[in-house]
């Protein structure tokens, strides 16, 4: 898919328009470690990372790298085909740990031949809390 990560950060930004998340694209000349921008009824302001990646592809373990930046919020778009899309949402220590020390956090595996979500993620799968309740 063409420009899959535009798309995942616009899926993402309408998922949270529809739990009334206030959510603005961040300023890349400014704000250049972070996707979007939440601000929560609290007032909180919450840093979010999108990273998105297609489930079948030449890959085998699809990796999410860069994930050392400065942010609150990794959501890892994962699409499935067929217009299908999942989301894995972390906090950035939980992120890190789950990347632990691989240069890179691997998001899927091969099974008999089928690529599938690493089961340590799925813990994470649409936990939108983590975004709305900092």
């Amino acid at each position: 898919m063409k420009s899959i990560g535009k798309y995942g950060e616009y899926r993402v930004l309408a998922s949270l328009l529809e739990r009334d998340v206030e959510i603005y694209q961040a300023i890349n000349i400014t704000q250049p470690d972070f996707d979007l921008t939440a601000i929560l009824k609290n007032k909180s302001i919450v840093r979010i990372q999108v990273k998105s990646t297609e489930l079948h592809n030449k890959a085998t373990n699809n990796a999410i790298d860069r994930i050392d930046k400065i942010y609150d919020v990794l959501v890892v778009v994962i699409f499935e085909g067929n217009g299908s899309s999942r989301f894995f949402i972390m906090s950035k220590d939980e992120a890190m740990k789950e990347k632990g020390v691989n240069k890179q956090l691997g998001v899927t595996q091969q099974r008999k031949k089928q690529s599938q979500v690493k089961e340590s993620l799925v813990k994470y799968e649409n936990k939108w809390e983590t975004i709305t309740n900092v």
